[in-house]
C-alpha cells in the first residue's frame, strides 16, 4: 500500500496569499497527495473571518475527507508591532485517508523563545492497518530545533508502533537528525539531496520514517513559487503489517 504526503509551510499571509492560493490548490491537484500538512497555518482576522483559517481556505477548493486547525499559539506581536486582532499560528491537516484521532502535544518553550510549538498527533487508518504521524514545526534556532526533536523522539518511542515524523522541523544541522535518531528512522534528505529553503540555500523540510514499517518510493522537493518553502511532496509504502 503507498502513501503520498505533501508537506508546506505556508508562511502564513505574506507574499500576497490571494495569488498564492490558486497555485498551492493546482499544484495539490496536480500532485494528488492522500494527507497534505500545513506549517505557519494561520487564523488571522486581519485576513480571514474568524475561524476561516488557511486550511479551511484551501480545502473549500480542495474538498479532502478530513480537515483539522490545531493552534499552536496566539500572536501578540508581529515584527517589533503590537497585534490588536485575534491572530493564531497553527498546523494544518487535509487527509483523503480516514483519521482516527488528533491530538496535540505542547512542546517545552525555552525561556528566550518568542514562540510556542506544538505536534499534531495523527492516528490514521486505511485498508485495516492504523498508522501514526507527527506533524512538527520546531522553533528557529539550531539548538531549539534540536532539542525539540529530542523531545518528539522521546515521545515517538513510547508509542505501540513508531511514528512518521514529519513537517517543517527548522533544523539545518542535517547530522543532528541522524544523532538524535539513531539508526531507527530513515530520512529524506538522506536518500535524495534537495534544498527546502531556497532563499537560504538550506534544508529544514523532512519526512522521517521508522525504518521497520515503511519505506520511501519518492521524494520531490524542487518548486518554490507556492511559498518561501518548497513542498516537499514524499511518496511511501508500507513494508509490513502494523
Amino acid at each position: 500500500m503507498e502513501i503520498t504526503i505533501f508537506s508546506l509551510n505556508l508562511w502564513r499571509y505574506y507574499g500576497e496569499w490571494q495569488k498564492r492560493l490558486p497555485k498551492i490548490v493546482n499544484h495539490i491537484k496536480e500532485k494528488n497527495p492522500d494527507i497534505i500538512l500545513l506549517q505557519e497555518c494561520f487564523d488571522d482576522s486581519r485576513f480571514n473571518k474568524p475561524g476561516n483559517n488557511q486550511a479551511k481556505q484551501l480545502n473549500k477548493q480542495l474538498s479532502f475527507k478530513h480537515c483539522f486547525y490545531s493552534i499552536a499559539e496566539k500572536l501578540e506581536t508581529e515584527r517589533g508591532k503590537s497585534i490588536t486582532d485575534p491572530v493564531f499560528d497553527g498546523l494544518g491537516l487535509l487527509s483523503n485517508i480516514n483519521v482516527v484521532a488528533v491530538e496535540d502535544f505542547k512542546l517545552k518553550k525555552q525561556a528566550e523563545d518568542k514562540h510556542s510549538r506544538i505536534i499534531q498527533n495523527i492516528l490514521f487508518e486505511k485498508d485495516g492497518k492504523k498508522f501514526r504521524l507527527y506533524h512538527t514545526h520546531f522553533s528557529n534556532r539550531d539548538d531549539w530545533a534540536k532539542m525539540h526533536l529530542q523531545e518528539t523522539y522521546k515521545l515517538a518511542k513510547k508509542e505501540r508502533t513508531k511514528p512518521i515524523i514529519a513537517g517543517d522541523l527548522n533544523i539545518i544541522i542535517t547530522n543532528d537528525l541522524k544523532e538524535v535518531t539513531g539508526d531507527e528512522y530513515q530520512i529524506s534528505w538522506f536518500v535524495k539531496k534537495y534544498v527546502s529553503y531556497p532563499s537560504k540555500k538550506e534544508v529544514l523540510d523532512y519526512v522521517l520514517l521508522p525504518k521497520n514499517n515503511f519505506q520511501f518510493e519518492s521524494i520531490e522537493c524542487n518548486l518554490n513559487q507556492l511559498s518561501d518553502h518548497c513542498p516537499l511532496i514524499v511518496k511511501l509504502k508500507f513494508k509490513k503489517e502494523l
